[in-house]
């Protein structure tokens, strides 16, 4: 079926101007004169499938693009969330696991060997004693002596060496992504 430009764009849904715009940038929709007069005609239904094709064209890239806009906002979030981790652990707020996990082993460590050399350290002292309370108090003051290095935590000591290479590491990573 043949149709000219009017009527083409009242099929498709758009103006006149959107059909002349279309064949000049995309060049949908070949025309062809009619019988000598200036009127162009078009073929209805090539036409159509032009139209339908540019249309799925043009909503794929939209999508495509609309995805690539997720994929980088998710990104940006990512690294907003990355920057504050290590702001929170320059302020000393967040600790590795894997530090921690070695700290508190290492001060356990330590606080049972404390533990079992109170024994050796306090029975020549205790031997000598006939006061109860006198030996009650020496065993007592080993012991909160024993505890009160439990209570000596510092967050210096968490991260030792490793944080500051760790932290080189990272300096280096952001002047990689910049």
């Amino acid at each position: 079926m043949e149709v000219n430009q009017k009527q083409l764009s009242a099929i498709l849904g758009v103006t006149d101007r959107r059909i002349r715009q279309l064949i000049n940038e995309f060049g949908l929709f070949q025309s062809y004169e009619h019988g000598g007069k200036r009127e162009k005609r078009y073929d209805l239904g090539k036409c159509v499938q032009e139209f339908i094709q540019y249309q799925v064209d043009a909503e794929t890239n939209r999508g495509a693009s609309l995805n690539k806009e997720q994929v980088s906002t998710e990104h940006e979030e990512i690294k907003k969330k990355i920057s504050m981790l290590k702001l929170k652990r320059l302020r000393r707020q967040l600790h590795a696991a894997g530090d921690v996990e070695e700290f508190l082993t290492d001060m356990l460590v330590n606080f049972r060997d404390r533990l079992l050399s109170i024994p050796q350290k306090i029975a020549p002292i205790l031997a000598a004693e006939d006061d109860v309370n006198k030996i009650l108090s020496l065993l007592e003051g080993e012991v909160c002596e024993a505890l009160d290095e439990l209570s000596e935590y510092d967050p210096l000591k968490i991260e030792k060496e490793k944080d500051y290479m760790r932290l080189e590491e990272m300096e280096e990573d952001e002047e990689e992504e910049s």
